[in-house]
């Protein structure tokens, strides 16, 4: 696996949850984490513990309640919303229902930090849009509108959208939900590809699977707070049956000599 270059991506004793005053609620103890560039990092945990949070708060939907998010070195609360905007991008789960906007329409809108005030698309705007549309396999479906599409070129073309952003990195919250089989691995293997170009990208997913043969890194989130490592190292060391209530243990096919035929396979 290719040498990181530094950390472009951290945060230190967050604290994340959801209210105000009276009503604030903490979901976990306070996490600790970091991504490099060029780093394909995988969120895993059980349902309501916490990642969609997560994600909101280390790019600033999420006012967090204590620690600190550094973005390229530079803590988050101090950069303006539109350069944060050329530094990150995000998907959400939230699926766009619109009956009128094409695919060029769509992808053309993660532009928007580096137009002017008209939103004027200008030539390498241009370039760098039709680049996105390659990349992620959408060269024919620039004129679809996107009613007109499936879950899994939907979710091509808001990948396209936060390429066309030109920010150094990802974030994408469940980008394999709602897809079958062939399609979660279609886009398992496309954000792959797109961090091996240089964007550090980080993204939750259910799919322990998909994470394990794919991540460079996860994140494991648990009752007792995050813990990260290398997917081979998190099965080394036991981490993963933390997930489970039962005491299932993770053999067979996460034991640590098949995760690392996973990992030949993908490298």
């Amino acid at each position: 696996m290719k040498e990181k270059e530094a950390t472009i991506l951290s945060f230190d004793a967050l604290g994340i949850g959801y209210g105000s005053g009276a009503r604030r609620k903490i979901l976990l103890p306070p996490l600790t984490a970091s991504a490099r560039r060029g780093e394909l990092v995988a969120i895993i945990g059980r349902n309501g513990i916490g990642k969609s949070t997560l994600l909101r708060t280390m790019i600033g939907l999420h006012t967090a309640f204590g620690g600190q998010v550094l973005i390229q070195g530079e803590n988050l609360l101090k950069i303006p919303r539109m350069e944060l905007a050329r530094r990150i991008g995000y998907i959400s789960t939230e699926i766009i229902r619109t009956s009128n906007m094409t695919v060029f329409d769509l992808v053309a809108l993660g532009r928007f930090p580096h137009t002017n005030w008209i939103g004027r698309i200008d030539n390498r705007s241009r370039e760098v849009i039709d680049d996105a549309i390659e990349k992620t396999g959408m060269s024919n479906f620039t004129g679809r509108y996107i009613a007109e599409l499936s879950d899994g070129e939907r979710q091509r073309a808001m990948i396209a959208r936060v390429l066309a952003q030109d920010a150094a990195i990802m974030v994408m919250d469940e980008p394999l939900a709602f897809l079958d089989l062939p399609g979660k691995y279609e886009i398992a293997n496309l954000i792959r590809n797109l961090s091996r170009t240089g964007k550090t990208i980080v993204f939750s997913t259910h799919d322990l699977d998909i994470a394990v043969k794919i991540a460079d890194r996860i994140w494991l989130m648990l009752r007792e707070g995050l813990t990260e490592g290398s997917p081979v190292k998190l099965i080394a060391n036991g981490s993963f049956d933390a997930m489970f209530e039962s005491q299932v243990s993770l053999t067979g096919p996460f034991s640590v000599s098949s995760a690392s035929g996973y990992l030949k396979n993908f490298l």
